[in-house]
């Protein structure tokens, strides 16, 4: 069972704005109109309820229950209505990452093994809504189940999409006779990132305090305290580099609405020269346990190769947080 962090989180965070709170306000709306009074039980919680708000992870349900109500026990129309909050509160690219993840989890059913079988698109996703969809009052928007977590508060024109967790095994499959690689737009520009560094770089890089076979901020780590940095200073990264460091940040924060994305990513670019970047253990894109992290004053990156259960090969997990804005909140007490 997943331990969660006792924390007050509240609703200052630092976002730069630029949210479509209005569109998506509606979109809520118009999904919660298509429940009864019991399935409204199931997605409506306060917003003040902490500790169901932290309560995500990449584990399945089973070894972690969720919050809401899964996605496999709605109807069609009612699967469609909140495929649509989803789509308007994120950007095609991130709308159609969720939809690859949550094939990914098909194939696992169809491929079996190590309780595979039990996953599948609709099983095990769920969908909550905490607080009143509102113009001017706090609200979040929570969709996620096993290697997803999409986490979204929304305050006036401020949005926080952390955390955020994407992941994906297997890693590449076919469907319907065309390719699906739901986490590889992260993966390329994260060890592109790498590659680009010389010899010397590298090996500043390196994070020596330890090797990871996991995240080290993953689900239930909420506590607002993150290691200390390490790696190396984005001020000695030539201009070509830096734009390589923030093509790396642009696959998580562009999963998020354009105009706020946008508005986040320039924030984060402000803040490069005080952003270090860092690898351990290896740093080839199919080698076990490859870590890579981007660590700066606001954002924080993982990405990992662990180990799979149901295929011969690696997979992803990643987490993005957003140091003082996760949940909505700032720094958590």
């Amino acid at each position: 069972m997943q331990q969660v962090t006792e924390v007050d989180l509240n609703t200052d965070g630092t976002s730069p704005g630029g949210a479509n709170t209005a569109a998506v306000v509606q979109a809520v709306k118009a999904f919660l109109a298509t429940l009864d009074d019991t399935e409204r039980d199931k997605v409506e919680y306060d917003f003040s309820d902490n500790k169901s708000r932290q309560t995500w992870s990449n584990f399945p349900a089973t070894t972690v229950p969720r919050e809401g109500i899964e996605m496999s026990a709605l109807t069609t129309a009612q699967q469609k209505a909140a495929d649509a909050v989803l789509q308007v509160a994120l950007s095609p690219d991130g709308a159609q990452e969720d939809a690859d993840i949550r094939k990914a989890d098909n194939e696992l059913n169809n491929l079996g093994g190590q309780g595979a079988d039990g996953f599948g698109s609709l099983k095990d996703y769920y969908f909550a809504v905490y607080g009143t969809p509102s113009t001017t009052q706090p609200f979040m928007v929570q969709f996620g189940g096993h290697h997803l977590a999409r986490n979204l508060t929304y305050n006036g024109d401020k949005v926080s999409q952390t955390p955020q967790f994407v992941g994906s095994e297997p890693t590449s499959f076919k469907s319907g006779g065309t390719t699906v690689e739901p986490v590889k737009a992260e993966s390329t520009a994260m060890f592109a990132m790498l590659a680009g560094l010389d010899a010397k770089q590298k090996k500043a890089a390196e994070i020596t305090s330890g090797t990871f076979d996991d995240l080290v901020m993953g689900p239930g780590k909420d506590s607002g305290t993150f290691p200390a940095s390490e790696g190396l200073l984005g001020s000695q990264l030539t201009a070509a580099q830096k734009e390589l460091v923030t093509a790396a940040i642009r696959t998580y924060v562009g999963d998020l609405n354009s105009t706020a994305a946008d508005k986040l990513l320039a924030e984060y670019e402000s803040e490069l020269d005080k952003t270090r970047i860092g690898w351990s253990n290896n740093t080839g894109p199919t080698d076990e346990n490859s870590y890579i992290r981007i660590d700066g004053p606001s954002v924080w990156i993982e990405f990992i190769n662990t180990r799979s259960q149901s295929t011969p090969d690696i997979h992803y997990h990643s987490v993005y947080r957003d140091k003082t804005d996760d949940y909505g909140s700032s720094k958590p007490k």
